[in-house]
């Protein structure tokens, strides 16, 4: 099946969205984006290369939830010298890390198993790292 104009359109359209969301009021950011979008979307114009197309098209569209999902915007609250805040939406992924615990737990148990060191955190050091 070929790649067609709407399904082009609509990945571009879902990153500018994306970006809208997440830069709103940041004018700079967003503009910058735009242009990055725009740049990288008219340089592959003229390709022809189904797969690549496709590959392309699967980038920009998971760019798009990653903006959307995972990355937040820190403002700085009026008054304050060095006080933020994440300005969140119902889209954001909130996790309590837990999935980071347990693979820090696997790789230590396989260490141990290898005849690795037998404590400390993912890096080795004892101090850092441990869950």
């Amino acid at each position: 099946m070929s790649v067609s104009r709407q399904q082009v359109l609509g990945a571009y359209k879902n990153l500018l969205k994306a970006q809208r969301q997440t830069f709103k009021g940041d004018w700079n950011t967003l503009a910058a984006a735009r242009q990055k979008t725009y740049t990288e979307f008219d340089s592959k114009r003229n390709e022809t290369d189904e797969t690549k197309i496709k590959e392309q098209l699967e980038l920009a569209n998971q760019v798009a939830s990653l903006l959307r999902h995972n990355l937040a915007q820190a403002v700085k609250v009026d008054g304050t010298k060095d006080i933020y805040s994440l300005q969140l939406n119902k889209d954001h992924e909130l996790g309590d890390n837990e999935t980071l615990r347990q693979a820090s737990k696997l790789r230590r148990l396989k260490n141990q198993e290898a005849g690795g060191k037998a404590a400390g955190g993912g890096c080795g050091s004892p101090s850092c790292c441990s869950a």
